[in-house]
């Protein structure tokens, strides 16, 4: 495959920000991963150990230094003591240089230089455009025969058929040539196959390389736990670490590209060579779920349980490890070259130098001109609570308040439990910061503990429970290995057993504690506060009360049915009515945190074909109970699903009909559904009617569609896309939960 680095993956790379620039002076990815790799193939440095000086423009002298480098001679030393040039004199900077590529015996046929017609080099003047293509072609092996007797026309046209050229900008014959692309024609020009495919310059300035496909994980600047001069790469689903020629950069982290290995030092890393075609997208993580990522930056991401996930220094797959992704995570996709998510890379946590806890001996003054941020509202310093921690981010003058604290038995500890770089809690590991181990230093094994964890979700402190506890309150659900996990209101997902009996309420809101055997005891969570009035949601309020910029909503359709946590941008009215809200959770400063409605969207239904089952009748009345099955396409693992539900109800004209079952009901021990819903033909649409994906136009008024619609074709008794149904079906039944102007969307479509 051809590595034409600079015109593809380089200009849409996007990386994450844990990346740090090679040169201070560089504020383009792009530039900055070309001028890392010509500096560890030792052909082009910076003007200082901190500057790379893009925009100067370089001279003959400067250029021929470098041809003469990237063509693999870097010993000069025999060519410094005579004078070709009377203007560059054995005492000139470049005499080795430019001496040595007209007598080196290796370079003479090619004819790289050449004087002027005076005889002079005039090693001080700028080099064109032109003149650097000649240059570049000629170090290729090409000759006048090749290319044509035009020059500079016909150099220029060559080399940028043969895509040696920078792709940033637009230049002519006469253009003067910056530093910056000095650095992409060469590397360009590095792998490009010489004349009659004699191979690439690169192949003599490094050992051999391999490993096509391998991402740059770590370095030992990034990594406590690499050596000097050794980095992880992620290859095939695996981590493996070697050992480099100095360290690699950072600005690397992130790239998927060919490793190349230095001549000095066999079997040492020098080079990551980005690859073409690949790409990476960053995001932050707003709040995670079993099947799907939602970001701050608006998009839903849903990775297969098989895409991998690399967090903590370990890789693992998302279907077992989703739960160990937190909000404000910063996270780096990797796409392979046919656009296939591979890899789900965590960029480090942020440990802030700048935290504090409020009330304590740690506390100290907010500067002033500080705005404070509590949980995405602004708050007065009054509101400030006892253990909340504030975050001093110096940039934007903000200063962060998390008042999320998790109470647990401290389980595991390395290198030791009271100086620790790692705990586990509640089946979650987090790295410890050197000034926060000191907390833990009178925290036995098997203590019960609480941390507190700043606005990024890294723990800043730690203390006896009987000093601080916190209150866990979360949405309990399935784990691996016949474990649950509770993702909590503060977005921390934790871990562990639980009775058979608790089982029974999955997919319910829960209050969680830990026993000192490490058992979860799980209760249902039940409140009677809620806010009056009706909740504003471009005002962030209900009745008086601020309501969080992050609140989490959940619908639950009947006070014992499961909560299903929904989007704020999918409840279909801007205003929803006091009577639709259940109960609304605060945190420690009264700002609403958590809504609990009613079945405003109607997105907490799984939608399908309903089917009765009745067992035989005995005297204790059917056998099996009263039971349904729902028939429908699940998204969250793109398959045909078929789930059965006990109901409490008699559900008499169920088989054959469109129906919803409250979602979650299936994973809970009792796997008993509470309601029903049946949907209705709310009209038949051609294919004008619609518009776009979003909604559809119909007599009796305008729906939008659902997300997860369920489209099926009656003649071949299967679900497809609707993309699909709109390329090879003209009608379409419509069928939705309710009336449009009653906040109904599309569910299910007939198509034939």
């Amino acid at each position: 495959m051809k590595k034409q680095i600079l015109s593809g993956f380089l200009a849409a790379t996007i990386l994450g920000s844990c990346a740090s620039a090679a040169f201070t002076d560089i504020s383009s990815d792009k530039l900055n991963q070309t001028a890392y790799i010509l500096k560890s193939l030792k052909i082009m440095q910076g003007d200082s150990q901190t500057t790379f000086s893009p925009e100067r423009s370089i001279t003959r002298a400067e250029f021929s230094k470098l041809l003469v480098t990237m063509l693999g001679v870097t010993d000069v030393t025999a060519y410094k003591s005579y004078t070709i040039f009377p203007d560059v004199p054995n005492t000139h900077w470049a005499a080795g240089y430019i001496n040595a590529a007209i007598r080196h015996p290796d370079l003479q046929k090619k004819n790289i230089i050449k004087g002027y017609a005076d005889g002079t080099f005039k090693p001080n003047n700028t080099i064109s455009y032109g003149e650097a293509c000649t240059m570049l072609l000629l170090a290729l092996g090409y000759t006048v025969d090749d290319i044509g007797p035009m020059w500079p026309n016909d150099y220029v046209a060559r080399a940028e058929s043969l895509g040696l050229n920078p792709k940033n900008t637009t230049l002519y014959s006469s253009s003067v040539m910056s530093r910056e692309n000095t650095a992409y024609m060469l590397l360009n020009t590095l792998f490009t196959n010489g004349k009659d495919n004699t191979g690439k310059l690169i192949d003599s300035l490094v050992s051999g390389s391999d490993s096509e496909g391998a991402i740059l994980i770590a370095t030992s600047e990034t990594d406590s736990e690499l050596a000097e001069n050794q980095a992880k790469f992620y290859l095939d689903g695996n981590i493996i670490t070697k050992n480099t020629e100095g360290t690699l950069d950072e600005s690397m982290i992130g790239i998927r590209g060919t490793l190349y290995y230095s001549k000095q030092n066999s079997g040492s890393v020098i080079a990551i060579v980005p690859e073409e075609g690949s790409r990476t997208e960053s995001y932050t993580v707003s709040s995670v779920e079993a099947d799907r990522i939602e970001t701050k930056e608006g998009k839903t991401l849903k990775p297969s349980n098989e895409t991998m996930v690399y967090l903590n220094g370990a890789v693992g797959k998302f279907g077992e490890n989703w739960f160990n992704l937190l909000a404000n995570d910063e996270i780096t996709l990797h796409y392979d070259l046919s656009g296939n998510l591979t890899l789900i890379r965590t960029n480090p946590r942020k440990i802030s130098d700048n935290s504090f806890i409020y009330g304590t001996e740690s506390d100290r003054p907010i500067p002033d001109g500080y705005r404070i941020i509590k949980n995405g509202y602004e708050i007065t310093r009054d509101k400030l609570k006892q253990y909340d921690v504030i975050t001093l981010e110096t940039d934007t003058k903000t200063a962060k308040v998390s008042d999320s604290k998790l109470t647990g038995i401290y389980e595991n500890a390395s290198p030791s439990y009271q100086n620790p770089s790692k705990i586990t809690i509640l089946g979650k590991e987090f790295n410890i910061s050197q000034s926060v181990a000191s907390y833990f230093k009178t925290l036995g094994q098997s203590s019960k503990i609480t941390v507190l964890l700043d606005s990024y979700g890294s723990i800043v402190a730690a203390y006896p429970a009987s000093k601080v506890s916190a209150t866990m309150v979360g949405t309990l659900q399935m784990g691996k290995d016949s474990q649950v996990q509770v993702k909590l209101l503060n977005g921390v997902t934790i871990s562990g057993n639980i009775s058979e009996e608790g089982k029974n309420l999955i997919g319910q809101l829960v209050s969680v504690t830990q026993n000192k055997a490490g058992y979860l005891n799980v209760s249902k969570w039940s409140t009677n506060f809620k806010e009056n009035g009706n909740w504003n949601i471009s005002e962030n309020k209900i009745g008086n009360r601020v309501v969080s910029s992050n609140v989490t909503v959940w619908e639950q359709i009947s006070e014992n049915s499961p909560v299903t946590e929904v989007k704020i941008k999918n409840l279909p009215f801007d205003e929803i009515k006091a009577s639709d809200i259940r109960k609304t959770i605060v945190d420690s400063s009264g700002i609403i945190t958590g809504i609990i409605l009613k079945d405003v969207s109607g997105d907490a239904w799984n939608y399908g074909f309903g089917t009765l089952l009745v067992g035989e009748t005995t005297e204790d009345g059917p056998n099996p109970p009263l039971t349904a099955q729902l028939r429908f396409y699940d998204y969250s693992s793109n398959t045909e699903k078929i789930l059965k539900y006990n109901l409490k109800y008699e559900a008499d004209g169920l088989t054959g009909q469109l129906i919803g079952i409250p979602k979650n009901a299936e994973n809970n021990t009792n796997k008993q559904a509470l309601d029903t819903i049946t949907l209705k033909n709310v009209a038949n649409a051609k294919l004008t009617d619609f518009d776009g994906s979003d909604g559809v136009r119909t007599a009796n008024g305008y729906y939008k569609i659902s997300d997860e619609v369920q489209v099926y074709v009656t003649s071949l008794r299967k679900f497809i896309t609707l993309n699909q149904a709109k390329v090879d079906y003209k009608n379409f039944s419509l069928y939705a939960e309710r009336t449009a102007d009653e906040g109904g969307k599309i569910r299910f479509i007939m198509v034939s």
